[in-house]
């Protein structure tokens, strides 16, 4: 375990790390972007004062910018709120707006890259009518993009306001359409949870979990996804400790689809925070993984490519590949699949770049 992950997972071992350990984490953690939140952190955990003054003072400098993006972030929903009026609609904030907006403790210091937010599908056409005609404004895409998102995607092309600089990404769905795993949005709506402002929900405590995994091991390649792994010990430690927590998670699980996001979540919160999870649940999420070989390869790939030793040492390009090649797998049926990559390498061949 790098002592980035070390100090993660162990805040009390703060007083007790080297010189050279801190170089390494404060190295790794501005690579990672997670030097603000980790300051939270070892506050909350009583040891932020017994750590090296450069730290601190590396630690607290990393707060301003993710202050400054969720004030940014809290603009851009009251905007959305009021654009939304008219509709007498409801959404529900993902990601990083909903654990602001809830006021759950992973918010601190954490960076928010955009908006996301969920709607109903009967909505959409409206919900994107009426931004449009507010100011949002979406990047301008060839016609293979455009019905790439609107035929396949779980997300209609990212907006964002002509005068402000915060992206909106407008969900129907947690995961594409033509995804391996369907979870049904529905069933989301059905265990959200109303904010105090009208309108605006979040995401079920197990919901929330669940899309966080299914977000970094289901529809991502797994580079970068530190936070969201950071993401995932957060929300355990806030919800972990309610009764009843881990069976609902493990049933709410197999009613949407998402057991194999969940094995995972759970496997590399353990095996690289050390979140403690019950002995009888990491053998009931077992059943939900994947065949011997093929946890043994992904146990190789995701703790090299998540474990933040670089850029203190060579990245590990074949793992990231690797990983790469595995989310559009999961994410397109072979037939499709085939005729997007070929597409891409088209374009790049052509000196074109596409965002997918």
């Amino acid at each position: 375990m790098s002592p980035l992950l070390a100090l993660f997972a162990h805040p009390e071992i703060a007083p007790g790390l080297s010189v050279e350990d801190w170089n390494g984490v404060l190295r790794a953690g501005h690579s990672e972007r997670v030097l603000g939140r980790l300051g939270y952190r070892l506050e909350r955990f009583g040891v932020a004062e017994a750590c090296p003054r450069t730290a601190r003072e590396a630690m607290e400098g990393a707060r301003y910018y993710p202050r400054f993006v969720q004030v940014q972030v809290e603009r851009e929903v009251r905007a959305l709120r009021r654009a939304l009026s008219p509709l007498d609609t409801e959404v529900i904030l993902l990601k990083g707006a909903a654990y602001q907006l809830a006021g759950l403790p992973i918010a601190e210091g954490r960076i928010s890259a955009d908006l996301d937010i969920l709607v109903r599908r009967e909505r959409l056409a409206a919900i994107e009518e009426r931004l449009l005609a507010e100011g949002w404004e979406a990047k301008a895409l060839d016609a293979y993009d455009q019905r790439y998102y609107r035929t396949w995607m779980h997300e209609i092309p990212p907006l964002r306001h002509k005068d402000r600089d915060i992206e909106i990404d407008v969900h129907h769905s947690l995961l594409p359409l033509t995804s391996r795993l369907r979870p049904d949005p529905a069933l989301l709506w059905e265990a959200s949870v109303p904010l105090e402002t009208p309108g605006l929900r979040v995401l079920g405590p197990c919901d929330m979990l669940l899309h966080t995994a299914a977000h970094l091991f289901q529809d991502g390649e797994i580079r970068g996804g530190l936070k969201d792994l950071l993401d995932i010990q957060g929300l355990l430690e806030s919800f972990s400790g309610q009764a009843g927590y881990f069976g609902r998670l493990l049933e709410r699980a197999r009613r949407l689809d998402l057991g194999r996001p969940l094995y995972y979540a759970l496997r590399y919160a353990h095996l690289l925070l050390d979140v403690p999870i019950p002995a009888e649940v990491r053998r009931e999420t077992r059943s939900l993984g994947p065949p011997a070989p093929v946890a043994a390869l992904m146990d190789r790939l995701v703790t090299r490519v998540l474990d933040p030793h670089y850029p203190l040492r060579r990245e590990p390009v074949v793992s990231q590949w690797l990983l790469y090649v595995r989310s559009h797998w999961l994410r397109m049926p072979p037939g499709l699949l085939t005729s997007h990559l070929g597409r891409k390498v088209w374009r790049r061949l052509g000196g074109r770049t596409t965002e997918h």
